[in-house]
């Protein structure tokens, strides 16, 4: 029979699987954000794209250039022996736009300016969702790797043990070659994880702008915690701070800028100059003229009108298919993080203690004699199996609350913050 010492050994080294080894740097999510807002290449281009549209607000609601014309004329005077005349003229003209026409292109540049701003924001909460799946990710795959590292010291015994009863006639040939079939499995898992830890460190190395081989240290686990606020909540705070929400609202109000422009096209420019004319001799003359450019070709400004017209109701539609892709997005990921959080509660309060509790039994009957090792190795791929999928619920619980915050366009431990600070209902005095 198995020896009772090395059984326990097997059994006290399974009970202390889930315990990370510690010996690496562990890495600070809030520094990882803030390096990749400084670093992230996305985030810098779409920065510096906002900060253009912002420079050229001024300059499209500012009167055209004035120009100033020198000429030196020389007239033949017709008569032999007879010097030409000569006159220069110097010349101001300043083009005026129609009242209104200037004022409606810089508020259309404005709203272009406040979309490129919430893409920006946009930019940077989709590159902060990716960083925090992939810090969550690593928190994950340390975990299977510590797992499975410590099941191949266990297997390495339990094959020695195995090996040691067959020797001596107590046992067949059958558990060693089990023994040794699920050592092989669990180091192709533990050669497998190692690998996958790699590529996700070059997806991360690369969201920070940084060279892919960069070391990374390890991942803490998240926190399971309850939603802070309820559907409607979450929707209020969506409308004043979600990109994508806010996109549609400056996308509308931009078409209306434009159907308000473009009803100007109906409306005349004017000119005004003045030129002074003077002669190589006796008094100097001068000109002041006023002009104005009027439409005469109707079906550009028609055209013009009727455009701006369509695109309204364009964007008017745009903008609610967006914003209901918001809401739709926001209910969908809260319903994931309540599914997978209360799956992973479920895990904590039944499923792992039973596991733990059906390897304690499988242990004892081995040790008595009553079981054999097919059925304690199947308690112990069950009892690691149960605390796989306990973490693949974590990780998915955290995978959904950090893409509900990119929906929201603030963190979801902030929501409450942005919550109060609107002036909405507490929790409890709303139900959906």
């Amino acid at each position: 029979m198995f020896r009772y010492s090395h059984l326990l050994c097997f059994i006290a080294l399974a009970f202390c699987l889930p315990r990370l080894a510690g010996s690496e740097t562990m890495l600070s999510l809030p520094t990882l954000l803030l390096k990749a807002r400084d670093q992230n290449p996305d985030i810098l281009a779409a920065r510096q794209a906002w900060k253009v549209s912002q420079a050229q607000i001024s300059p499209t609601g500012t009167w055209p250039d004035p120009t100033w014309t020198y000429i030196d004329e020389k007239f033949p005077s017709g008569t032999p022996g007879m010097e030409a005349e000569k006159i220069k003229h110097y010349r101001v003209e300043q083009a005026i736009p129609f009242p209104g026409k200037l004022s409606g292109d810089a508020q259309m540049k404005y709203h272009e300016t406040l979309i490129d701003e919430s893409k920006y924001r946009a930019a940077m909460l989709t590159v902060f969702r990716d960083v925090r799946m992939r810090f969550y990710q690593l928190y994950l795959t340390d975990q299977k790797i510590d797992l499975a590292a410590q099941s191949v010291d266990v297997l390495k015994n339990a094959l020695k043990t195995a090996q040691a009863r067959l020797a001596s006639g107590q046992s067949s040939a059958s558990d060693v070659f089990m023994a040794q079939t699920e050592l092989r499995r669990m180091e192709n898992e533990l050669f497998e994880q190692h690998q996958q830890r790699a590529l996700i460190a070059i997806e991360l190395n690369t969201l920070l702008n940084q060279p892919t081989d960069s070391a990374v240290g390890q991942a803490e686990a998240p926190t399971l915690v309850d939603l802070p606020l309820t559907l409607a909540q979450f929707r209020k705070v969506a409308q004043n701070n979600a990109p994508e929400y806010m996109t549609a609202m400056h996308e509308l109000n931009h078409a209306r800028a434009m159907t308000s422009r473009n009803r100007l096209s109906w409306a005349p420019d004017f000119g005004v100059m003045y030129e002074r004319e003077a002669a190589a001799s006796g008094d100097a003359g001068r000109q002041i003229g006023v002009n104005v450019t009027f439409p005469l070709w109707f079906n550009r400004p028609w055209n013009l009108s009727k455009a701006a017209d369509e695109h309204e109701k364009e964007a008017k539609a745009s903008s609610e298919s967006m914003q209901n892709e918001v809401l739709k997005m926001i209910h969908t990921e809260m319903t994931e993080v309540q599914t997978h959080l209360g799956l992973a509660r479920n895990y904590e309060t039944g499923i792992l203690p039973s596991a733990t509790s059906s390897l304690r039994i499988a242990r004892q009957q081995y040790a008595s004699g009553r079981g054999d090792f097919l059925r304690l190795l199947e308690a112990f791929r069950t009892w690691i199996e149960a605390h796989n999928q306990y973490q693949d619920q974590v990780y998915h619980y955290a995978e959904h609350w950090s893409e509900l915050g990119r929906w929201l366009g603030v963190e979801v431990d902030h929501a409450k913050e942005a919550q109060d600070q609107m002036g909405i209902m507490p929790m409890g005095s709303h139900h959906e």
